[in-house]
Formats: C-alpha cells, structure tokens, sequence
C-alpha cells in the first residue's frame, strides 16, 4: 500500500468518537455532562436549519472517511475550517455563556486538526521537530481557555452565612460594619424565605462574621448574632491567617464580587429571584415579570416598610 495512502489511524479514532459524541447529545443524553446554563441555550441551536449536533456529526463523519482513505492534505483543510468554525462557537459563547457538552467537542476538533496536521507533514517527509506554529490553533486555545475560565467562574456560588433554603427568593448581601445592614437583618431575620450573604468592607468585619458563626452555632438567630458580634476581637500574627480564616475571606470576597458584578458597589443589596412571599403580601400593584430584580438604594416594600435610604462600601464608608 502507498505510504501516502494509509489509514490515518489516530485521526480515524477520534473523529469516530467525535461523530458518536454529536451523535448522542442530538437524542438528548440522559447523563448530562453540562452544568452551566450554556447547555440549554445552545441545546437547540440552530445554523442554516441544522442543529450544530448534527452539523458536528457531519463534519466528523466526512474526516473519518478521509482519515479513512489516507487524504491527509484535505483531511487537514477540512479539519482547519471546522476548527476555525469552533472558534467562531467559541467566541460566542465566551461573549454569552459557556457550553460544558460544546467544549468537550471543540476538543475534539482541535485534536482532529492537530492528527491531520501531524499526518500532513509526515506525509511531505517533514520533520516533525520542526512543525511551523498554527495561528488558528493558538487563537482556539485562548478563546477555549476564556470559556473554561467562565465555567468555573458560574461554580462559584456566593455563600450564605446560614444555609438558604431551596424556596429562598430574597438574597440580603451585607456588611457587619454598615448601620443600614443591621437594620436590614434585625427587620428581616426571621423570615425563611430571606437569605443572608455577608462580605467584608473593612478588615474588622473578617473577625465579625467568624464571631457571628460561632454565635449561630449556638443558636442565636441572625439578628442576634450580628449585633454580639461588633465587639468581635480582632486576631492577630497567625491565627489571622489560619486556614479557617483563609477560607472564610476567600468566602466572603466571592459574595462582594457577586455584587460588583451585578453592577453594584454597596451594602445592603438586595437580590430577587421569582416573587418573594413579603412583596405578595403588600397592596401595591406587583414588579415587571422577570427572572430576577436586583437593588441596593430603596425598597418600601419590605415588612416594616423599611425604608433603605443610605448604603455604604465603595467610596461611602460603613460608619460605625
């Protein structure tokens, strides 16, 4: 047999386990390797009136059949424009939201480019110590990197002081130092459906919320432990940088970058998710429908009418 012409095994290999792959999520598997929300956006997507499933499974089966006659030459153009096309997926989804099922395939068409690639130049006797660097290849890795980035960035879940119950539609962000929080907490603690995400404005408010833990363990309620933990003594040298201490500001810094992100800067925050029970109860006519309503500034809808008509953090400090 020419020696141009053999089977391309590797590259044979992973464009069948490829096709297999599409193959399985276009009849919607039943064990679910995706966890981010970019699974359900681009479960059913559509290009030119055919799933990208499908799509990929074609492109994976017309190089399997090159990997199977040898055609290294063509298997690596075609390779390069379907790798260039994952690269365009790629870039949409870094610019929405990642895909855990899309970039377990976009890896698969890397390793077809760089199998046809390899067998390419083998085929033209080139040395494979010298192989020139691929543009498009160094482009997919960074772009795969940003999503992979972005996928452990959605596991990141900000962390409730006391755990949230999973009928939870009110998420109270505060700080330990601002005068505002407490009265958010004293007026809202009590309530099931209210969880409570503490972070860190000044370096005290570590120790606090550590005291505020030890408070809860005991039984107090949140607005109990709040208001015994002001007097919390700071710790010093080692002990505050024990791991437990480590962890806790690792924690808390998670939940203000949970802020941040949402576009905010201060405490107290308030997060909605569907129709909080204490909204229901008032008269006034309900919010716009959506999945979730964020504020920070005033809300006279919650028990008490409390009126939240002052926040700190940012460049307003928490006054004490």
């Amino acid at each position: 047999m020419n020696r141009n012409r053999e089977i391309l095994i590797g590259s044979l290999c992973i464009t069948l386990l490829a096709v297999a792959l599409c193959v399985w999520n276009v009849f919607g598997n039943d064990v679910t390797i995706c966890i981010t929300a970019g699974c359900s956006l681009y479960q059913d997507f559509i290009l030119g009136g055919i799933s990208l499933w499908w799509l990929g499974a074609g492109v994976f089966s017309v190089l399997s059949l090159l990997a199977l006659a040898g055609a290294a030459t063509l298997g690596r153009s075609l390779a390069a424009l379907a790798l260039f096309g994952d690269v365009c997926l790629l870039l949409l989804m870094a610019l929405t939201a990642p895909c855990v099922s899309c970039l377990v395939i976009a890896i698969f068409f890397a390793l077809t480019y760089l199998s046809f690639r390899r067998a390419h130049f083998r085929q033209a006797h080139i040395s494979q110590t010298v192989l020139p660097r691929s543009v498009l290849l160094w482009v997919w890795i960074a772009l795969f990197t940003v999503n992979v980035g972005a996928v452990i960035r959605s596991q990141s879940a900000p962390w409730p002081i006391v755990e949230a119950g999973d009928n939870t539609t009110v998420r109270v962000f505060f700080s330990p130092s601002c005068p505002r929080c407490r009265d958010a907490v004293a007026i809202l603690s009590g309530h099931v459906e209210v969880a409570f995400y503490p972070l860190a404005e000044t370096e005290s408010d570590t120790y606090k919320v550590a005291h505020m833990l030890r408070l809860l363990q005991t039984g107090a309620n949140m607005a109990e432990a709040l208001a015994g933990a002001q007097n919390a003594e700071l710790l010093q040298g080692i002990a505050a940088w024990a791991p437990a201490m480590i962890w806790l500001r690792f924690r808390m810094l998670r939940n203000k970058a949970h802020i941040f992100s949402a576009g905010s800067q201060t405490v107290p925050f308030f997060e909605y998710h569907g129709m909080p029970d204490m909204l229901m109860r008032q008269s006034k006519p309900p919010p716009p429908c959506g999945d979730n309503r964020s504020q920070n500034t005033q809300d006279s809808t919650l028990p008490g009418e409390l009126v939240l008509d002052n926040s700190c953090g940012a460049n307003t400090p928490c006054l004490q």
